[in-house]
């Protein structure tokens, strides 16, 4: 008899598995637009909470919040968009007209003097690096207009999954706990985690970026920087990223003003830098974050770096919960405390 019951389990087990790949495969075209879905539904946590306390309708609360930022974001897309592709694009054909040469003699003889050699390669180094840079954007804008139908379609994805996670948060983290295998502290301290972990990634790294990203574009327009809001975009990106910033930005753009001949707005635009753009992260971050958003920057740069890879944009948030996530599960079974429910 106990060989039948064992058969039977065995049974369900490799149903449930063929059933779970085939899942998989058919969510992994979607697999990025789910996961984006459930980043808005945490990043409009807050004002759907306070229109439901309003009208009292879930759904009708849900609907209304996902669609303003819908509006909102299709919006701002498509004027950044615009202007940015016309920054870059006078960016990209005035590369051919700046002499890097001479640029980056100016700069490189006052740390390695009488070096024609090094002059030389880092200024086709520099070169080549904005040129592709440059092309990959105008590429990357050039695909999302040829795939606009596909985009629409994976937005609407995005979309629904996060109108549904507004609406049904309770329901879906009580089913999430009930599935986990684990004893009830350890289930709850694994969602509080994540809870911690995406604060600190979304609030303390995103939003923070994109903060100190602006006030670099400040800079970048008081001080009339050449393409001025393709230079923020690029600030946001990196002020995004965990011990790198916007300064890999703000710096090469006042150094090549300087070095150009726009001495006094290069030098302005190197001293904003340093007492603004540059002091907005520790004025900003702790007010933003708090000591709940407190995480390892390490953890949180391998993560977003290695999630951008694998999974794109959406890896920025993802990379480090999977990384927080594996530590804990090691650090719990280290210390004998990984409870499984019987």
């Amino acid at each position: 008899m106990s060989d039948i019951v064992i058969s039977k389990k065995w049974t369900a087990v490799a149903i449930l598995t063929v059933l779970l790949v085939l899942t998989f495969l058919l969510l992994k075209p979607f697999f990025s637009s789910i996961l984006f879905g459930i980043v808005i539904a945490y990043i409009l946590q807050w004002p759907y909470k306070q229109l439901n306390r309003l009208i009292k309708k879930k759904a009708i609360a849900s609907g209304i919040i996902c669609l303003v930022f819908i509006i909102l974001l299709g919006v701002g897309i498509y004027f950044l968009a615009q202007v940015t592709v016309k920054e870059a694009f006078s960016l990209y054909m005035n590369m051919g007209q700046i002499d890097l040469l001479k640029l980056t003699d100016k700069v490189v003889a006052f740390v390695f003097p009488n070096s024609p050699e090094i002059s030389n390669e880092l200024s086709v180094t520099i070169q080549t690096a904005l040129t592709d840079l440059i092309s990959s954007y105008v590429q990357i804008v050039k695909k999302v207009i040829m795939d606009l139908p596909k985009l629409i379609a994976e937005l609407f994805i995005t979309f629904l999954v996060a109108f549904y996670i507004l609406k049904d948060k309770d329901t879906l983290v009580g089913y999430i706990k009930e599935i986990l295998p684990f004893e009830t502290d350890v289930s709850e301290r694994f969602i509080k985690r994540s809870k911690d972990i995406s604060f600190a990634t979304i609030y303390g790294q995103i939003v923070v970026g994109i903060i100190q990203g602006i006030t670099a574009g400040v800079g970048f327009y008081l001080f009339h920087a050449q393409s001025p809001l393709f230079m923020t975009l690029l600030a946001i990106f990196f002020g995004m990223l965990p011990m790198l910033g916007a300064w890999v930005i703000w710096i090469p753009v006042a150094l090549s003003m300087f070095a150009m001949g726009n001495t006094t707005n290069g030098i302005l635009l190197g001293i904003y830098g340093i007492l603004v753009v540059s002091t907005i992260d520790n004025i900003v971050r702790p007010f933003v974050v708090g000591k709940k958003g407190k995480a390892n920057p390490v953890i949180i740069f391998l993560g977003m770096v290695g999630g951008l890879t694998l999974i794109g944009p959406i890896g920025l948030i993802v990379g480090p919960i999977v990384l927080e996530y594996t530590l804990i599960f090691i650090e719990l079974y280290r210390k004998g405390n990984l409870k499984i429910k019987l």
